[in-house]
């Protein structure tokens, strides 16, 4: 479901990602999904997050967001599955091998993007890379 208000740790996402206040973000926690700003919401968007909500249902959702905050490693690993599932909602629409390699960039930079606040921060090589060995 999707709910228009804060997810219910909006206070330590804030700590931690202080992006997180100013950019049009939306947060998966449990089996919902969080769009505080009512964004329209694409669905190559909604599958990125749909897959954080799965990987919550297999462990718990307050575990799941205490470890993506505090472990960099954690955290950039759950993005790239995000990301990933981004990428093939997106692709499944062309079979066109440019576009997909444009998509494949875009994906790359939004997965390095400075909301992560990943430390040491990743590079765009290196999630070209991440991204292609999952696909």
């Amino acid at each position: 479901m999707i709910k228009i208000e804060k997810p219910p740790n909006w206070d330590q996402i804030v700590a931690a990602f202080p992006h997180a206040a100013t950019l049009p973000t939306i947060f998966a926690y449990g089996e919902d999904i969080y769009n505080p700003l009512n964004l329209r919401v694409p669905q190559p968007l909604l599958a990125h997050e749909y897959r954080h909500c799965a990987r919550q249902f297999a462990t718990s959702a307050d575990g799941w967001w205490t470890k993506y905050i505090a472990d960099d490693e954690f955290r950039y690993t759950e993005e790239l599955l995000g990301h990933v599932e981004e990428y093939r909602t997106q692709a499944q629409l062309t079979n066109d091998r440019n576009e997909r390699a444009k998509i494949a960039t875009r994906t790359a930079y939004r997965l390095i993007a400075p909301l992560y606040n990943y430390q040491p921060p990743r590079s765009f090589k290196q999630a070209m890379r991440d991204l292609e060995s999952l696909l």
